[in-house]
């Protein structure tokens, strides 16, 4: 127990998050609806917070340059058990000012899951927006 206690502090065997969005390609101003859906690791482990950035990712220059639009909090501290499943409805209404995507820039979603004295947990999750 204390080995798996060990290993889920540097990652291995840690809780892992995954957002799952109802579709990939919004206009401006919609709504995006979908679940994340959180999985304990080996070991219960105690979660600080669990949040969504919207990020615009501009490529200016041959420079990447990241953009935070929003900071979406979805959960507060709470505990989960080695194995459990939990499932948190997630919506979000984009912007109706920000540009389409297109050669040069992009939007993604990050899904942070902040674990107490260990590893945090990331997810990745590209949109497209079109243009009106």
């Amino acid at each position: 127990m204390l080995l798996r206690k060990m290993m889920s502090r540097i990652g291995v065997g840690s809780a892992y998050v995954d957002l799952i969005l109802n579709k990939t390609t919004f206009q401006p101003g919609e709504c995006i609806e979908g679940v994340l859906h959180i999985l304990g690791g080996t070991v219960e482990q105690k979660i600080e917070k669990l949040d969504v950035e919207f990020i615009q990712k501009t490529l200016r220059d041959g420079k990447e340059i990241d953009n935070v639009i929003a900071t979406i909090p979805v959960a507060g501290a709470f505990q989960i058990e080695a194995g459990q499943r939990k499932q948190i409805p997630f919506t979000y209404q984009i912007p109706d000012s920000l540009p389409p995507s297109q050669p040069g820039i992009s939007y993604r979603f990050i899904t942070r899951l902040d674990i107490e004295d260990g590893v945090d947990t990331l997810d990745f999750d590209y949109i497209q927006i079109l243009p009106r």
